[in-house]
């Protein structure tokens, strides 16, 4: 028999037959409010215990549950999964360099930087806005405003302009793509090797995330060789 019982603020103490096994954290994203954020940190995964266990934590929250994993984290995969979870997004962590190339790139078109006072900056914040909350929505949708989600967003914005729009734009701070998004994919691969290749001229090394529900981000990350990149896994109960 799971008991599940308070212990302390945002954190919950489980029980197995009387028998202490251990602790979950519960914490709210407000960028993601629609679910609670879970981290499992029982003694025991005991895949027999794990559907109860989420049933009773589901009744007791009343919203989606939400888990992420490095995907090495075998034992609580299983947990997870035996407890009703679906395995919804895989997030690739990336740090890469110029030998990391599959195949040598160009710069091969012009780009704009501008900082958060210019209106293309704004712009670029729009389009990022409306392409994050599509690619979300299926499985932990933004529930943030506009003007919270762009505060949180890097002072620097490189993009690709035709005839007065923008096709393309990527949020940088320093060695780091935060955020990448386009309007129109097909003139992606030519913004984002140029991006790349003035990057990696200037720093050793490039580092960015990229979720497998962003097909802007999961072709950036094709330009590169995959072997050691580690990666992580959300679990959704609804």
């Amino acid at each position: 028999m799971i008991v599940i019982e308070p212990h302390g603020t945002n954190r919950c103490q489980v029980f197995h037959s009387d028998i202490n096994i251990g602790f979950i954290s519960i914490r709210c994203n407000p960028y993601h409010a629609q679910n609670y954020y879970l981290d499992l940190e029982l003694k025991q995964y005991d895949l027999a215990n794990a559907k109860e266990l989420f049933r009773l934590l589901r009744l007791k929250l009343s919203r989606p549950l939400q888990v992420m994993l490095y995907s090495r984290e075998i034992e609580k995969s299983a947990f997870l999964l035996a407890g009703g979870f679906q395995k919804r997004r895989q997030c690739f962590e990336m740090d890469v360099s110029t030998a990391d190339l599959k195949a040598p790139i160009n710069d091969s078109i012009p780009i704009i930087e501008v900082g958060r006072g210019d209106p293309a900056y704004r712009a670029c914040c729009g389009l990022l806005y409306s392409s994050y909350r599509k690619n979300h929505e299926a499985i932990n949708p933004l529930t943030a405003t506009k003007e919270l989600f762009y505060r949180k967003l890097p002072d620097t914005v490189i993009f690709q302009q035709e005839n007065g729009d923008i096709l393309n734009f990527a949020f940088i701070e320093e060695n780091e793509i935060a955020y990448i998004g386009t309007s129109r994919q097909s003139y992606f691969h030519d913004f984002a090797q140029t991006l790349l290749s003035r990057m990696l001229t200037k720093y050793n090394s490039v580092s960015f995330e990229c979720d497998s529900c962003d097909p802007v981000a999961m072709e950036l990350r094709a330009f590169f060789d995959l072997s050691n990149m580690d990666s992580y896994d959300t679990y959704i109960l609804n």
